[in-house]
């Protein structure tokens, strides 16, 4: 790919930033087992702040619904963060959504 390749149309731009996040999340699933050790430790720390500072006690369902929650939100971030990483270095140019 040249580095200084400007999208012609949004489609072509729609079209490169989901193949990008298909090989974040691939990346994520198969060759960063830590990262996604690190977010599931992480959402877990975040749920423990989340009862201490609302008071509130959580059942097990609650916990775990709510750790899904955190952990797919961040997956989606890490995904969407490699994607325009990676359209930047592309186009050599700074991507704002």
């Amino acid at each position: 790919m040249d580095n200084n390749r400007v999208f012609k149309n949004s489609d072509d731009f729609e079209r490169t930033i989901k193949e990008y996040l298909k090989q974040g999340k691939a990346r994520l699933d198969n060759d960063l087992s830590g990262t996604r050790e690190a977010i599931r430790l992480i959402a877990k720390d975040r749920i423990k702040d989340f009862i201490k500072v609302m008071d509130k006690g959580l059942d097990q369902a609650e916990r775990d619904f709510l750790c899904a929650l955190i952990v797919s939100s961040m997956h989606q971030s890490f995904c969407y963060g490699y994607g325009i990483g990676k359209l930047e270095g592309t186009t050599s140019r700074k991507i704002y959504l």
